[in-house]
């Protein structure tokens, strides 16, 4: 049952965000969506993560965006949220 939009607010995070996403692989059957908001980055951030949700076979959209903050970044996704459950985490954390 795919019930869940992940939400990920990122700003210049191509050195951290595959671990990110490598870390939710383990809930793939509910993911239904990632919403990673890449915030002005100025670096392979939305690159590095289609590269990783693809071989991960996770659901990513890349929602482009000048937020400045995390908390602005976040409520852009929540705007685009599909699924009834939101799950929110930085591109420099991990899913334990």
């Amino acid at each position: 049952m795919r019930a869940v939009s992940i939400v990920i607010p990122a700003h210049n995070a191509a050195a951290t965000i595959a671990t990110t996403l490598a870390s939710l692989s383990s809930e793939a059957e509910v993911i239904g969506q990632i919403l990673l908001i890449d915030d002005a980055s100025t670096d392979d951030t939305a690159d590095v993560a289609r590269q990783a949700t693809a071989q991960l076979s996770l659901p990513l959209r890349v929602l482009p965006a000048v937020c400045g903050d995390a908390g602005a970044a976040r409520n852009v996704a929540l705007a685009q949220a599909l699924h009834p459950w939101v799950y929110l985490i930085d591109a420099d954390d991990l899913h334990l």
